[in-house]
């Protein structure tokens, strides 16, 4: 998900569309992406790709047209309890403490709970938050989505939580007919949710024997091939399993073996062929990287040369669509384009991807460099690696490297006090939009269900239940699971925070947020119209920064930044 590629059809050089000067003349004829996560392995450089993505320098559609297309909706209440916990001080990222032990607190009293049940109008069912048929024709039942499920279980969780002692029998139809509106496999569904639930609060309670009941339960019930909450289950179970043995110093070498697996699924290539039928089918990426390229053209307008530094390149097409709306610049044209990019594990990779690169911007005759600063260690960066010209427009690119530093906090301070010292005209950041680095067990465990139940939806609606590509993303989903509910201190490398702490820790540093302009959100909702999952998938503004999200649950964002 995190490894951005667009789609780059191939073509010749009588296609290259007219440009007027203003880079109006790259048309927005967007195609789904067909080449997501590509490591370049087999490609023959990369002018034998072209972007079908435009970018617009001013406003090349007239606002009164825009304005027809914005998408205006509201954020559900993963946001409001996410904004809360923040206000609470549940998640600080200016302290960044990888290996405290914080003291639990007692798993009934979840806010985002009480939040579903005492604050319904939040929940806004919006037209992508409607039942699915999972069968078609009349008169058949609507299954429910995996959100819609986590909700009510939520709901009827509190509603007996007042009994001390919860057994499974008080878990399975507690209130007999009360939810007797659901179908039979929507009702078992919110049953499985619920003894999922009880587990977690006896983990938080260090009652392990009674939290292996309830999973031993859970596991009779969930499947991995089974339907969507069955899925996701089966990987929230088995990650508290994982911490129930971690916490009591159990050897399992079966279930070390299981991670190991889940991580090695997460860098082989048939993750790889999988990440590329997903963006086939969903634009998440592809909205939040060519907003993130609109605004970094928008920024560096009337510079007669750019550096553009990469803290995170990783395949790098994506910058063949900014050399492309670069070189056909007529007003102000770019003298020279330079990407510098910080790369601390495959150089080799970064090297041919670099000559990809230079190959392409070759055949527009635009004048093109590009650098690779190889530091094994990133805490050694200093602005001394960056050669900067004086007449140069500095850019800086972050895209979901600032949460794979949140557990390395020197490494992430480091990196900040450069970026301080380069003094960037902008700095783009794309994240994940969700707060999954709670100290708090029991509220990390909510959060991450949630968003979870966001994706699994989302491969739910996009993919068949039987489909390979789906069952092997899925797997990597639980790897992720794995370490965020079963792994604590160090171990725990996957962490992931909102806008709102990004905006918190980014102006200890001095940084403002800069308002993405219309035309970034105008044409990240003409990409997702694109796509036939359009009416589940929005574009909406979350302050001056953009959020990408699935019926209504944030996913990724992306934000500009600049120095006071």
């Amino acid at each position: 998900m995190s490894n951005p590629l667009f789609h780059l059809a191939s073509f010749t050089s009588n296609q290259i569309p007219e440009s007027d000067g203003s880079l109006r003349g790259c048309r927005v004829n967007i195609a789904k992406s067909d080449n997501h996560l590509s490591v370049m392995e087999d490609s023959k450089d990369i002018q034998n790709f072209y972007t079908n993505y435009g970018f617009y320098q001013g406003y090349a559609v007239n606002q009164q047209e825009q304005e027809m297309n914005k998408q205006q909706q509201e954020m559900n209440v993963y946001a409001a309890h996410s904004a809360d916990q923040l206000s609470q001080g549940e998640v600080k990222l200016n302290s960044l403490e990888t290996g405290s032990n914080v003291g639990e607190v007692p798993f009934l009293s979840l806010a985002p709970f009480e939040l579903l049940r005492n604050n319904p109008s939040k929940h806004k069912n919006t037209e992508g938050d409607k039942a699915r048929d999972v069968n078609g024709g009349a008169n058949v039942h609507q299954k429910l989505s995996a959100m819609h499920i986590m909700r009510l279980a939520g709901e009827r969780f509190i509603q007996f939580s007042s009994n001390k002692f919860i057994n499974i029998n008080n878990l399975l139809h507690p209130y007999g007919s009360a939810l007797s509106y659901l179908s039979t496999e929507d009702n078992q569904d919110v049953e499985l949710a619920q003894i999922l639930l009880a587990a977690a609060e006896k983990v938080s309670e260090q009652q392990y024997d009674r939290a292996r009941k309830f999973l031993s339960q859970c596991q009779l019930l969930a499947s991995k091939a089974g339907n969507t909450v069955q899925r996701e289950v089966f990987y929230f179970a088995q990650a508290l399993g994982e911490r129930i043995d971690r916490e009591t110093g159990i050897l399992t070498p079966k279930i070390s073996a299981e991670t190991n697996e889940l991580n090695s699924i997460c860098t082989a290539p048939r993750l790889h062929a999988s990440h590329v039928a997903l963006h086939q089918e969903v634009p998440f990426t592809q909205v939040v990287h060519f907003t993130g390229i609109q605004a970094i053209l928008e920024s560096v307008a009337t510079k007669p040369k750019v550096h553009l530094i990469d803290f995170h390149i990783r395949t790098g097409v994506q910058w063949a669509s900014l050399i492309q709306a670069a070189a056909e610049r007529k007003d102000n044209p770019i003298e020279h384009m330079n990407i510098t990019v910080i790369e601390s594990v495959n150089k080799q990779r970064v090297e041919k991807t670099g000559k990809s690169l230079e190959s392409f911007a070759t055949s527009l005759n635009f004048p093109f460099s590009f650098k690779i600063v190889f530091l094994p260690d990133r805490n050694q960066l200093t602005k001394d690696h960056f050669y900067i010209e004086p007449d140069e427009g500095v850019v800086i690119h972050a895209a979901f490297f600032l949460r794979a530093m949140i557990c390395e906090p020197n490494c992430l301070e480091t990196a900040m006090r450069v970026v301080k010292q380069l003094q960037p005209s902008l700095m783009v950041v794309s994240e994940v939009e969700a707060n999954l680095n709670s100290p708090v067990f029991v509220h990390r465990f909510i959060d991450s269900l949630f968003y979870y139940s966001a994706l699994f939806d989302c491969l739910e609606d996009v993919m068949k239940r039987d489909d390979q590509h789906r069952m092997t993303i899925e797997e990597s989903y639980g790897g992720g699971i794995l370490n965020i509910v079963g792994s604590e201190g160090k171990e725990r490398v996957i962490r992931s925070v909102n806008l709102d702490v990004w905006r918190s820790f980014l102006g200890r540093f001095g940084m403002e947020e800069v308002k993405l302009s219309d035309t970034c959100l105008y044409q990240a909702n003409l990409i997702i119209q694109q796509f036939d999952c359009r009416d589940s998938c929005s574009a909406d503004m979350n302050g001056g920064s953009l959020a990408v999200s699935w019926k209504g649950t944030p996913i990724y964002s992306t934000s500009a930044w600049k120095f006071h």
